[in-house]
């Protein structure tokens, strides 16, 4: 026998006792039932063709059915309406390739409860193969609280930034003033120790100018001016405005002379800021005397801009975080060269934006 004593609403809890007077696969079928009554997600399996054929106690709470109205009905009645033509098309397409797949909140996927309200959602599939056919078992998690966590952390960020950006560009301002000579002449060490304050002011208005950039496109407040631009012409002066920056670093940056010509249709301020981003980037991380190139291809019916670099690349367990917010392979090294660690987050998201697809390898 086995008996549980705890609440039947999310995990349970207490004491479990058990007693082998049957059979083992029945008990290991009883204790999978249990497990999956027990687990606090949404947990329903479908068949092949999207019919419900089973949920747990947290499916019921989650969505507001019992479980006997469920049982039976397409998967769809858990979509909201204007989802609902996309979300079959998906589950045609998954049971001709199933695996392990897990849909992440920026899909925009939501689910729809009994009483007509929604929520945003987080959905696992795992194909489950029997003599029957294919069956699906599917995760959902509501992530309302983690949205609106996420929310309150990003607002309260960008109002301290707001905050902080005015101040810190005129301590900035002023720091440079003096290091340029507006109250004469000071003396060497004066000048050293005003160089260090300036430099890293520098870097705290860069990263609140970032981290406000972040907030303003995961927003939507960012309003995207599309007009055709030529790659060449926005290359040539992307170099332009970054070459007293690379040469700050010794290294050269040039265009390459059999870059093509092409025209997109883009915000050319915004496809500049992330050109910008790849070039200081590899300038940054280049040896002395080293060189970037940028070049502009056609490549299916569509234009690659590609900025190479001869540093010493990224590490094999960095690389799926490159585009993460606030990741540095080398905390320490890139402190030290400038870098906030939001520059290739705000370059996929403007990107994505633009509808492009931005990636990286390794030069060969």
């Amino acid at each position: 026998t086995l008996r549980v004593f705890g609440s039947t609403v999310g995990p349970a809890v207490g004491v479990v006792t058990m007693k082998r007077d049957r059979p083992a696969s029945d008990f290991a079928e009883e204790l999978f039932r249990l497990a999956v009554e027990a687990c606090p997600n949404g947990m329903l399996m479908t068949d092949s063709s999207g019919t419900i054929v089973l949920v747990n106690s947290a499916t019921e709470q989650l969505f507001g059915y019992r479980r006997s109205e469920l049982i039976g009905q397409s998967i769809e009645i858990l979509v909201p309406e204007r989802m609902r033509k996309h979300h079959a098309g998906h589950r045609v397409r998954y049971a001709e390739r199933p695996g392990v797949r897990r849909i992440h909140a920026s899909h925009g996927l939501f689910g729809l409860r009994r009483d007509g309200s929604e929520f945003p959602a987080e959905i696992g599939l795992n194909p489950v193969q029997t003599a029957e056919g294919l069956f699906v078992l599917n995760v959902v998690i509501d992530i309302s609280d983690r949205q609106r966590v996420d929310r309150l952390k990003d607002e309260f960020v960008a109002t301290v930034s707001h905050e902080l950006r005015t101040p810190l560009t005129s301590i900035a301002g002023s720091l440079g003033l003096l290091l340029g000579g507006a109250a004469g002449k000071l003396p060497d060490g004066v000048t050293r120790f005003l160089g260090i304050a300036h430099n890293n002011c520098t870097r705290l208005v860069r990263l609140i100018n970032d981290i406000l950039d972040i907030e303003k496109i995961e927003s939507g407040s960012v309003v995207f001016n599309f007009k055709p631009v030529k790659l060449r012409q926005l290359a040539e002066q992307v170099i332009e405005a970054n070459r007293g920056y690379a040469d700050g670093f010794g290294v050269r940056v040039r265009l390459d002379p059999a870059a093509e010509d092409g025209k997109v249709l883009a915000d050319p301020d915004r496809l500049a800021q992330v050109m910008t981003n790849l070039v200081s980037n590899a300038v940054k991380f280049s040896s002395r005397d080293g060189e970037v190139e940028v070049t502009i291809a056609h490549r299916d019916n569509r234009m690659r801009i590609v900025v190479r670099d001869h540093g010493p690349g990224i590490p094999a367990e960095f690389k799926p975080r490159v585009f993460e917010k606030f990741a540095q392979a080398d905390a320490t090294d890139a402190r030290q060269k400038g870098g906030t660690g939001l520059g290739l987050s705000i370059a996929r998201k403007i990107v994505t934006r633009l509808g492009g697809n931005i990636g990286f390898r390794d030069a060969d």
